[in-house]
């Protein structure tokens, strides 16, 4: 069984999902559930782990804040130094990152640095945008399964938000929760912030297949390249896109969430 550490991983619908697939997640706390889980007190043990995975808090770089420019003290750039030095400190094959488009890349030495995004509509009818960074140690890519729901009678429905009208019960099955799911140390708007902040149990189940996918792969893929509008896809032919509409999505993406060199959490 592949061990995992789990930081910012609020109510842990993440690690869940890996927990899932087979993995054996060992959770730091998130800082939702008392101070005494703040990661900046955090402090990685070296070979224990197989990957780190987490998605540190995020405000400071979502499309609403994209006019603003955000300074490298802000708690967002923060929390990106710390999930970089404690996946320095712990050395893991791999590392998986959930953040909000406008993420700065988060490079670190010795591992492949791969950027897609994902979206919960690829397997429900919900529509949901949710950016990875994933980098492995022997250069393998993640290649995201998606399934084409045909289903599409009902309106698309809009994913489940921090800030949400709707109920606590109807977000909980926006992101795949059971109907008795529960937070019973949170009061009414703590709930449905925390399950609205949660990746939602589809991503990650994808995410954690993936990551299993991996394993069966005995050769690096380290002449592959990912295309570069983000779904994934591996592009076998010259060029930096899979086909057409990836090159429009790129563009689509670099006027809204232009990312600098200076917004880079460098290697």
């Amino acid at each position: 069984m592949k061990l995992v550490l789990s930081l910012c991983s609020g109510i842990g619908l993440l690690d869940r999902a890996f927990k899932e697939a087979g993995f054996c997640v060992v959770s730091s706390g998130d800082i939702i559930l008392g101070k005494h889980y703040d990661i900046r007190n955090f402090t990685g043990v070296k070979g224990k782990f197989d990957g780190v995975i987490g998605g540190p808090p995020c405000p400071d770089f979502s499309p609403l804040k994209r006019d603003r420019p955000v300074l490298e003290e802000s708690y967002g750039f923060e929390m990106l130094m710390e999930y970089k030095r404690i996946v320095l400190e712990c050395d893991p094959f791999w590392f998986l990152l959930e953040n909000v488009s406008g993420v700065p890349n988060v490079k670190i030495d010795g591992y492949s640095h791969q950027r897609l995004d994902i979206n919960q509509s690829w397997y429900e009818n919900v529509t949901r945008l949710r950016h990875i960074q994933f980098g492995h140690k022997d250069n393998k890519y993640l290649q995201i399964e998606r399934k084409i729901v045909t289903d599409r009678s009902h309106k698309l429905q809009s994913c489940a938000l921090a800030n949400d009208s709707r109920s606590f019960r109807e977000l909980c099955r926006l992101q795949g929760l059971e109907d008795d799911f529960d937070l019973k140390s949170f009061n009414v708007q703590g709930k449905k912030r925390a399950v609205g902040n949660g990746v939602p149990l589809c991503i990650g189940r994808a995410l954690a297949k993936a990551v299993t996918d991996l394993e069966e792969i005995s050769v690096t893929q380290q002449d592959n390249k990912i295309c570069a509008c983000g779904c994934g896809r591996i592009v076998t032919h010259r060029g930096g896109y899979y086909d057409y509409s990836c090159r429009k999505r790129a563009q689509r993406n670099r006027n809204k969430f232009a990312v600098t060199d200076q917004q880079q959490i460098g290697a």
